[in-house]
């Protein structure tokens, strides 16, 4: 079967990530359904996100190397039924344990996609790598807003939010019939006649300070999503209805900053797209702490950090295949495993800090952006010395 245009992969890659972003973001408002299932409590079945996030961050550490080695196709449909099966697992168990285990295998899909998809189109668009990567997340982002859209819609018709898992594992399932029309990426280590394992990348500093910077930034994102509500009803006194509408305007506003990043990708390189994007999340996190407790500096910092957010993940997995061009799989998977860590541990240390003050929260959040900005300022300097592009072959 002959392969379609590269636009034509892009299409299909757009309608994954909607797929994918809208089965995430739906398990929440799923919660309490899973749990009268499994006959658990809503606080034992939060487990199911640490499950999850388990299986991504094991199928982030090898499915690179293995892309590098078989190419993208037999891992884009080993990726797409394991969330399918997965989410369908979650939907049906009756027991805790089973949808623990069920939501590792769908979290082993999560992982497997997000590396393999970013790999296989910054493959193919090699020279526009940035617009097609944030244009991807772009639609992840339709379907994260999605997902609990349709799910306040289910609860008000049915009373049950699980019709929505289904369609979004339907809507997953359904496109695997489009997954051998995919273009593929090269194979650009082998056809060097060079093996994967024997390129040496992970004794490239550049390589650990990308993944330092998701490490970062991941965190960031994760915890400002979803501490916002209760930041704003704890430190600006905002009722909880009003608050929450500010959450959902964080995550607009940050597919808003995919959508601008998809547009202007194309005219600047990476890295100073990456260095605009991090100067307005610090000038966001400055505003953030010292507006602590006023309502409107608040949301308006949390919407301009959403924003300055878009571009970061997906500009940063271009940086990555950019300048590893011999082993794009296995530093990308390296790159995101790294950065998915954040995820689990900067959110818990906001949670922390909020429950204590909101303010000592508010400046976790301002020392991160820090952060963001000086990881990148060593990561430029040391590119400008020493350039990535090039790994040293053993």
């Amino acid at each position: 079967m002959k392969p379609i245009s590269r636009s034509g992969t892009l299409a299909i890659a757009c309608g994954i990530f909607l797929a994918l972003g809208l089965l995430v973001a739906a398990l929440g408002p799923a919660l309490p359904d899973l749990a009268q299932n499994a006959g658990s409590t809503l606080a034992a079945l939060g487990a199911v996100y640490t499950a999850l996030f388990s299986g991504a961050f094991l199928a982030q550490l090898v499915v690179g190397p293995l892309s590098d080695r078989l190419g993208q196709r037999p891992l884009v449909v080993a990726g797409m039924v394991l969330i399918g099966a997965g989410m369908f697992g979650i939907s049906l168990s009756g027991s805790l344990t089973l949808t623990l285990a069920c939501a590792a295998v769908a979290g082993l899909g999560h992982g497997t996609l997000i590396v393999v998809m970013h790999v296989l189109i910054a493959q193919l668009f090699s020279t526009g790598s940035v617009s097609a990567l944030n244009l991807i997340n772009v639609f992840f982002g339709v379907g994260a807003v999605s997902g609990p859209a349709l799910a306040g819609l289910a609860l008000q018709r049915w009373e049950t939010a699980l019709p929505v898992l289904w369609f979004g594992g339907g809507l997953l399932l359904a496109q695997l019939a489009l997954v051998p029309l995919m273009a593929t990426g090269s194979l650009p280590a082998r056809a060097a006649g060079v093996a994967p394992q024997q390129i040496q990348i992970y004794k490239i500093p550049a390589l650990w300070l990308l993944g330092i910077l998701l490490f970062v930034y991941i965190g960031l994102e994760s915890g400002v999503g979803g501490w916002t509500t209760a930041y704003l009803e704890r430190s600006a006194g905002l009722t909880k209805a009003s608050a929450a509408w500010a959450a959902s305007g964080f995550w607009l506003a940050l597919t808003g900053g995919r959508v601008a990043g998809a547009i202007i990708g194309t005219r600047m390189p990476p890295t100073r797209l990456l260095q605009i994007s991090v100067a307005g999340s610090l000038a966001g996190g400055l505003a953030f702490a010292l507006g602590s407790g006023n309502g409107p500096i608040s949301i308006g910092a949390i919407l301009l950090m959403g924003f300055c957010f878009g571009p970061v993940f997906p500009t940063t997995v271009s940086l990555t295949t950019a300048s590893f061009p011999q082993a794009q799989g296995s530093a990308t998977s390296l790159v995101v495993a790294i950065g998915n860590t954040g995820g689990i541990v900067l959110p818990w240390l906001l949670g922390f800090l909020l429950e204590r003050s909101p303010q000592a929260s508010a400046l976790l959040v301002l020392a991160c952006a820090i952060a963001l900005a000086a990881i990148l300022a060593l990561y430029t300097l040391l590119r400008s010395h020493r350039p990535t592009a090039q790994p040293n072959v053993a």
